[in-house]
């Protein structure tokens, strides 16, 4: 199956990839017109265990025993049977779950190798009900499971003992035996993993506990490695249950190291190890991510990306953690499953606004960017949260935001207007000179660029309102296609749901028309390229010759041209455009009244010649200066 949900979502790229050309094209040919015709490893300090007691100390081992070649669970013999100290070598009959409940997680525990099966926020729904980040793959769940070995060894599977410390702490335990070379009873020792959750937190401690029987080293080396811990198949919401749309939801991989964000480049079907020790890793999604952080000197991550029939595509993230020269240890991980927002992120960066206590973890990394653009997107993001707070919803917040951008871009737009309003005055002389040197390209350069000096005129300046709406697009795209908020954002019901995903009157299997797939039938689409044509028709002015064939394809085409880009982009990015259409046709018919009232006023006092008139309305201070 093709990986439509790489780790950076194709369907973004080729759709700003798209805009980006589009804009460039429609730049190029207003400067075509307007000048020729009228863009070392931070590890955290070791610290006591999240779920459970602390280390214990242990004597100096005697002597490392050989490496272990493969572990088994410890069988009790039936005359140990009724004996107390078999009791951590017995183990329940049966399978068995084990719910714990914070305000904020329902988490649900196997005592089959002590894994986690599933992990619920309450807060944040699907259609399934609450988001279960923990998601079963083709083989079932095996969330954090543990394998005595590297990475790729069969992880523990053997019914565990379970006891509840407390409401919120949970321990699995059993007596495992490690067969070593010229020892056939093999060498014993005690396995514990405790998970300790807290009340408003998304994050949670595993503590992982061995024991060994004997004062030696645990018997616990396989290529170097004790254990693994493994989370996956995937992480939720199911990719499957989202829109088919390739935008709707990515899974990527990164490391943070050294105060530094890396994402990393897995391809499917190879095991990927990273070339720097991280401090944590995660597996990111659009909208929730889980991120471990190892309390370890050392581990090495593996990440794994391939095809897996249940769950679209799985992504695996492994942890190994090297031989242990002790006879008893344990270690510390904390595991973040949770929203993507820099609230729940940072909290983990101040031990007081936590219940661990843990600080300088830096989440908020995990954290999509947009680059240079992120300080305009912040701004927005401001200003829809301020208007969401009066309305509360967001796709009258969107509204309200493009007012708030149109008002404050109107001056620009109004020169722009001018602009063009005083290229058509100069048509005539612009015409004439075209004539005269049209067998010298160079002299019809040298003549124009002396005509607009003569006259005041900047032929760029009819480009600017365009030039700063680009930038202004990109990081309305990024937040409406990324903001935490907005996912499951409702502003029409029965119509626009999600105004992070696009609408649909009506979905169907995907049909290919070469052009793109077209899988549902959408309205706010077919409203923009109407929106689009209208506000094309109402500012066109008048041309001929070449000119006039650019100006019909910026018309008609790339209205055109942006539908088939824009179909399947997030509702909330539509509705911002559609009502910016609407909004700068509306500033057009109040710049048109003014403009033809000067002109009636000037025409009154005895006229003046060709594109003094206008200059007089906005003279350029920078006569004779190109932008």
């Amino acid at each position: 199956m093709s990986n439509i949900y790489d780790n950076n979502p194709k369907g973004d790229k080729r759709t700003l990839i798209a805009v980006v050309l589009s804009v460039i094209v429609i730049t190029a040919g207003f400067m075509i017109q307007g000048a020729l015709f009228p863009p070392a490893a931070k590890t955290a300090a070791p610290a006591a265990p999240a779920a459970a007691a602390s280390p214990q100390p242990a004597q100096a081992p005697a002597a490392a025993p050989a490496a272990a070649s493969a572990v088994r669970a410890a069988q009790a013999s039936p005359a140990a049977a009724k004996d107390p100290a078999s009791a951590a070598i017995e183990a329940p009959l049966a399978e068995r779950s084990y719910t714990i409940s914070t305000d904020l997680l329902e988490a649900v525990f196997t005592n089959r190798g002590g894994d986690l099966v599933s992990l619920k926020l309450k807060k944040h729904k699907d259609k399934n009900g609450a988001v279960d980040l923990v998601v079963a793959g083709d083989a079932g769940s095996g969330g954090l499971s543990v394998a005595f070995g590297p990475y790729g060894t069969a992880p523990v599977s053997e019914l565990m003992n379970a006891r509840m410390i407390d409401e919120k702490t949970i321990e699995f335990s059993r007596t495992f035996v490690a067969e070593l070379p010229g020892k056939p009873e093999g060498q014993s020792f005690v396995y514990k993993k405790a998970y300790s959750l807290r009340d408003g937190e998304y994050l949670f401690g595993m503590a992982i506990t061995l024991e060994n029987s004997v004062n030696e080293y645990l018997p616990l080396d396989r290529a170097g490695a004790a254990y693994t811990v493994t989370m996956g198949p995937q992480i939720g919401p199911r990719l499957s249950d989202l829109s088919k749309n390739a935008r709707a939801d990515f899974r990527k991989y990164i490391t943070y190291s050294g105060g530094k964000k890396r994402e990393e480049k897995v391809k499917p079907g190879i095991a990927f190890v990273p070339k720097e020790q991280p401090t944590w890793v995660a597996l990111s999604g659009k909208y929730f991510s889980f991120v471990a952080v190892p309390e370890l000197a050392g581990f090495t991550p593996t990440f794994l990306t391939e095809a897996d029939p249940a769950v679209v595509q799985k992504n695996l993230v492994a942890l190994s953690r090297p031989a242990i020269k002790a006879s008893a240890q344990t270690d510390s991980y904390y595991f973040y499953f949770g929203p993507k927002t820099n609230a729940e992120l940072s909290k983990y960066d101040y031990a007081d606004r936590n219940a661990f206590g843990r600080s300088g973890f830096n989440l908020e990394q995990a954290m999509d960017s947009s680059g240079m653009l992120t300080w305009l997107e912040n701004i927005l993001k401001f200003c829809l949260k301020i208007f969401y707070k009066l309305t509360p919803n967001y796709g009258v917040a969107i509204i309200l935001v493009t007012i708030l951008v149109k008002a404050v871009m109107f001056p620009l737009t109004k020169k722009g207007s001018i602009a063009s309003a005083k290229m058509q005055e100069y048509q005539p002389q612009i015409q004439e000179l075209q004539a005269k040197y049209k067998a010298n390209p160079q002299k019809l350069n040298m003549e124009m660029a002396e005509f607009y000096k003569r006259e005041g005129y900047n032929p760029m300046s009819g480009c600017l309102p365009l030039l700063i709406q680009f930038p202004i697009f990109i990081a309305m795209y990024n937040l409406f296609n990324n903001h935490f908020d907005l996912r499951g954002a409702l502003f029409i019901p029965g119509w626009i749901p999600d105004l992070s995903q696009p609408e649909a009157i009506y979905s169907f299997a995907p049909i290919n028309l070469f052009v793109f797939k077209l899988s549902a039938i959408r309205v706010l689409p077919v409203i923009y390229l109407l929106s689009q044509l209208f506000y094309g028709k109402f500012t066109q002015t008048q041309a001929s010759g070449q000119t006039a064939a650019q100006m019909k394809f910026m018309m008609y085409g790339m209205p055109i041209m942006f539908f088939f880009i824009l179909y399947d982009v997030p509702s909330g990015l539509l509705i911002y455009w559609i009502f910016s259409n609407l909004i700068q046709i509306a500033q057009q018919v109040v710049i048109n009244d003014i403009l033809k009232k000067r002109k009636l006023e000037l025409a009154a006092a005895g006229g003046a010649p060709a594109g003094a008139k206008l200059n007089k309305i906005a003279p350029n201070k920078g006569k004779g200066k190109k932008k």
